[in-house]
């Protein structure tokens, strides 16, 4: 099987992985939704309040160590982007430096999707605070 092919197979598991996760974080935004429609209603119960504050502190540690891999891992991908082409032609190193650029963009758009649910969650947790 040629390297080619392989480091092709590698970005389109990612983009699936990718597309995956969007699909998981459409939903987390959509209960979210309903529990700030519920807030908004005075509605939310104990239960809804208790969900609201474990996934808050669940999702802030989630960022921190995003933050952290993300950290770690871009010196990491740059590493490898420069063996690769030390290594390969340029053009052949621009058919493997796919899987980096990928796997980057992939780092990227998880840490904004937890960002931005844990902002959610926290702003749903303060305005709790606020009505009790």
């Amino acid at each position: 099987m040629p390297i080619e092919l392989i480091s092709n197979i590698a970005s389109i598991a990612i983009i699936f992985t990718m597309l995956y996760r969007y699909l998981a974080y459409k939903k987390h935004l959509d209960v979210i939704k309903g529990l700030a429609s519920l807030q908004e209603e005075n509605q939310l119960t104990q239960e809804d309040i208790e969900f609201i504050k474990s996934n808050e502190r669940e999702y802030s540690e989630k960022v921190a160590k995003t933050e952290a891999n993300i950290k770690i891992s871009q010196p990491i991908l740059i590493l490898i982007a420069g063996v690769l082409i030390l290594t390969f032609d340029f053009q052949d190193a621009l058919i493997h430096l796919n899987v980096v650029v990928v796997a980057f963009i992939f780092m990227q758009v998880d840490r904004i999707h937890k960002r931005n649910i844990y902002g959610f969650l926290n702003q749903l947790k303060k305005a709790v605070k606020k009505e009790q």
